[in-house]
């Protein structure tokens, strides 16, 4: 591979120095590295690199996603995107992918040296490209006829050496004049005529007319005139081709119309729609976009008033800005959707003669950008709020929660005020999940996994909703289902709302299946998926399927459906997060979720999760004796005073002896003192977080140096920390997710001490 100019973008990514190692061993040079949005827009610039590899991390998506923008908007530089899975729909929401500028980590040296490769030649291809553009314009300034361009407001931009020839002035003295006074014509009998424009679709019609010339002659023309736009897309203005009529050159009259009129076909595929309307908004002339576009017939252009026009239509303000701008001689400008095709349109209005040249930009992957742009500043505004807020009130929930099990626990069935507490714990457990809704959506709450066979979590659902009574519920859970490793707490919230979303999808009644499925390389479901459901032909995963036979989506809606804030409800509390929120679980699983569904006939959800091995189908029933149970000690760090209250009082209750410290670097010395004795703690449960002191990280760290052996809970309401997701990279041997049940932390405590 040739060397060349690289420059690799990097926000806060963990894996740099394996990037960096990869592509030099491409050989390839020096590879630049750009920390942050400053170093990289300022090597864009000074150092024009041919390609930006972009180093994507969870953290500093939303930034890279920024600057990917502002590199292609501004220096149209290739880019080739390294991201986790995770973030792959952020990056295809913004409108940043296409099927070969991406790797999805973690990949292969192999894998990078290919699509390198593949960035390189589409270089190359679009290099090519502009060539052949600029070779088309070269050989238009070397044709002897006639060539005049303006910019859109009709001032004269270029003119080769013929058109020099023909109306007596050099480009230098006409560039910015406007076009009448360099190209002044007549008809046959001196009256000032107007250009008018060609369309092949109506026939190749000859405009003879003369040209005043700068010395005062008058010269017989052909003219043959048509919007331009540049390679780019962009409106350039008019260009007009003329060649002078006399004897010598009439019997070739036909092949130079055929040379003009490929011209014409070359020029007029390039626009988007472009017509002229006269004072009256009546069209006089539409080009063949236009004319697609608007569904013109092009034998009755003038029936068409553009201001009523049904597809797209103009809303009320913008309809009266314009013909406010045709009184006043004045350009308009505003965007507009057209609802069939889900376009977006910048309609811009320049004056031209008595009326108006109306042009229309497709703006649709414009629009999309900023609105890919805003959710994701939503996102990271609503996951600053979520974090701080999911903390203090998973602390108060763990108090409330802890205490009405034990309400419960202590309360008779048939007594007074069970049937009370009951209810609060209900809505305690609502709250809960709730919170975690809310941090998961905000791209937190990394899943906290455990070992279960998912029917056990499906019966709960079954036994816990408020069931509608004009729906059917069909709860189709076999006994042999293979196990998985998921986080509880998460896919029972996944499937609570994909169940909530079929009920509101059956006012009127109807069916409802939750079914589970081992499914393998072996099934007969493979027809029954849908395509949307990405996943390896040759695993094991665990298939949830939940359908209903309610008003279904229509086609055009269902790629939107995961997208944040999109909804199909009419509810005014329909916020269009929950779709999000499943979405953003399931992949956080390593599973895949798709949807199969049409207006009227309902809509089903499927979802794959892999399954473990074989090996691990298996759960540990050791039992803890009660003699173990009796000489078990625990030790506490936790600095809320409530919730220190409830863990002693729960596991003195269970029978452990318990010892309370607040602060770190006490439970560090507590535990010290009680391993000299030659008595160790059998257990310690530490708070993450302690506010203005040592918390859990640190303190588990300096009393492994004491005992390596130590067995160690964390628990917090931070439940997107990473030390929450990856407990023994940090030194603990399980976590406990605040808020918890009392039965949660016994059944937890006893795993670790059997």
């Amino acid at each position: 591979m040739k060397l060349s100019r690289i420059l690799l973008v990097d926000h806060d990514g963990g894996d740099l120095e394996r990037i960096t190692e990869s592509i030099i061993n491409l050989n390839m040079g020096p590879t630049v590295v750009a920390r942050n949005e400053v170093e990289a827009i300022e090597d864009v610039n000074n150092r024009d690199p041919e390609l930006v590899i972009m180093n994507i991390c969870e953290s500093g998506a939303a930034r890279s996603v920024n600057l990917a923008n502002k590199i292609k908007s501004n220096h149209q530089k290739p880019i080739l995107y390294l991201a986790p899975k995770s973030e792959i729909n952020l990056l295809q929401s913004a409108n940043l992918l296409n099927q070969s500028n991406y790797l999805i980590k973690p990949f292969t040296g192999t894998d990078l040296r290919y699509a390198v490769e593949k960035s390189f030649l589409s270089l190359e291809n679009n290099e090519v490209k502009i060539k052949s553009e600029k070779d088309f314009l070269n050989a238009l300034k070397c044709m002897p006829d006639g060539i005049i361009s303006t910019d859109i407001v009709g001032n004269v931009t270029y003119m080769n050496p013929a058109a020099e020839s023909l109306t007596g002035w050099k480009l230098s003295e006409a560039k910015r004049m406007v076009l009448q006074d360099v190209f002044s014509v007549n008809n046959g009998l001196g009256d000032e005529v107007p250009i008018q424009f060609s369309n092949h679709k109506v026939g190749n019609s000859v405009q003879n007319i003369f040209l005043s010339n700068k010395k005062g002659l008058r010269l017989p023309i052909q003219n043959s005139s048509t919007p331009l736009r540049d390679q780019d897309g962009s409106l350039v203005g008019i260009v007009v081709v003329f060649r002078h009529l006399n004897s010598t050159n009439d019997d070739s009259l036909v092949q130079d119309e055929e040379k003009i009129d490929s011209i014409r076909k070359i020029i007029n595929g390039l626009v988007d729609p472009l017509l002229l309307v006269d004072q009256n908004w009546r069209v006089t002339f539409a080009n063949d976009s236009a004319i697609n576009f608007f569904d013109f017939d092009i034998g009755f252009l003038n029936n068409y008033n553009f201001l009523e026009s049904n597809c797209p239509s103009f809303s009320k303000e913008s309809t009266a800005s314009a013909k406010i701008a045709m009184e006043n001689r004045e350009g308009f400008r505003f965007d507009v959707f057209h609802d069939d095709k889900d376009l977006w349109h910048e309609l811009i209005g320049h004056p031209y003669g008595d009326g108006m040249l109306i042009q229309l930009t497709d703006i649709t992957q414009r629009v999309k950008q900023s609105e890919s742009a805003l959710r994701t500043e939503r996102l990271e505004s609503l996951g600053l709020m979520a974090r701080g807020f999911a903390h203090d009130f998973n602390n108060l929930l763990t108090v409330i929660l802890g205490n009405l099990s034990l309400a419960k626990i202590k309360i008779p069935n048939a007594a007074e005020g069970y049937d009370e507490v009951e209810s609060a714990l209900s809505g305690t457990i609502r709250a809960q999940n709730r919170i975690q809704q809310l941090l998961t959506f905000a791209k937190g709450g990394a899943p906290i996994k455990q070992s279960l066979d998912l029917s056990g979590i499906v019966h709960e659902i079954s036994n816990d909703i408020q069931r509608n009574e004009l729906i059917n519920y069909d709860f189709d859970l076999p006994d042999d289902l293979w196990r998985v490793e998921v986080d509880p707490g998460q896919i029972k919230r996944v499937i609570e709302n994909l169940i909530r979303n079929a009920e509101e999808a059956m006012t009127g009644g109807g069916e409802l299946l939750v079914k589970l499925r081992n499914y393998g390389p072996n099934s007969n479901y493979s027809q029954k998926l849908p395509a949307s459901l990405v996943h390896d032909y040759s695993t094991n995963y665990l298939l949830i399927e939940i359908s209903d036979n309610g008003h279904g989506i229509k086609e055009n809606k269902l790629d939107k459906i995961f997208e944040p804030y999109f909804t199909t409800k009419s509810d005014a509390n329909a916020t269009g997060i929950g779709l999000t929120v499943c979405s953003s679980i399931i992949e956080a699983h390593q599973g895949s979720i798709g949807v199969q569904s049409a207006p009227g006939f309902g809509t089903s959800i499927y979802i794959v999760l892999p399954v473990l091995s074989t090996a691990h189908q298996r759960g540990d029933h050791k039992a803890l004796t009660p003699e173990l149970l009796s000489a078990s000690s625990i030790l506490i760090l936790e600095d809320d005073s409530l919730i220190r209250q409830l863990l002693v009082a729960n596991l003195i209750n269970e029978g452990y002896s318990v010892s309370e410290t607040e602060e770190g670097s006490e439970t560090v010395s507590t535990y010290h003192e009680r391993f000299k004795s030659g008595k160790p703690f059998d257990l310690i449960i530490m708070d993450l977080s302690i506010p203005n002191g040592m918390g859990g990280v640190d303190a588990i760290k300096e009393i492994r140096k004491i005992n390596p052996d130590v067995k160690a809970i964390v628990s917090s309401g931070y439940s997107d920390d990473p030390v929450m997701s990856n407990p023994k990279e940090y030194g603990f041997d399980a976590v406990l997710p605040k808020p918890y049940k009392p039965q949660e932390l016994n059944s937890l405590v006893k795993k670790l001490l059997k």
